[in-house]
């Protein structure tokens, strides 16, 4: 997989973005296993290290948990999920809509590019 890391954020903070955002979007569910360090490492050509210390760190928040015997899996409960996938879109809001002020895009305009948007799907 070809994935072009940030060089503003340490890569296993986008590490933990790519895993956090396959949760909430529901393409990884409870139980769901995790791919092994070592794969997920050369996966995206980077050092086991690095993805143990991504891992490390959902484990840390509740998103995963390590099975000693069976690997890591997706444990992050319903209340967790929602409560961040909120927290994520409230940021994504606030700064899109620091991007359009700052752009000198009315509300009007872009509520209705928003309305546009959405139908385009």
């Amino acid at each position: 997989m070809s994935y072009k890391f940030s060089h503003e954020v340490p890569i296993y903070l986008q590490l933990m973005d790519i895993y956090r955002s396959d949760i909430l979007a529901g393409r990884l569910a409870r139980d769901d296993q995790l791919p092994p360090v070592r794969e997920v490492a050369l996966t995206y050509g980077v050092n086991p290290n690095t993805v143990q210390k991504a891992f490390l760190e959902m484990d840390r928040l509740e998103l995963t948990k390590s099975e000693r015997t069976s690997g890591r899996y997706v444990v992050a409960s319903d209340k967790l999920i929602d409560s961040l996938r909120k927290e994520q879109s409230d940021r994504k809001l606030q700064d899109f809509v620091q991007d359009m002020k700052a752009l000198r895009i009315s509300l009007e305009e872009t509520l209705a590019m928003i309305e546009k948007g959405w139908s385009d799907d």
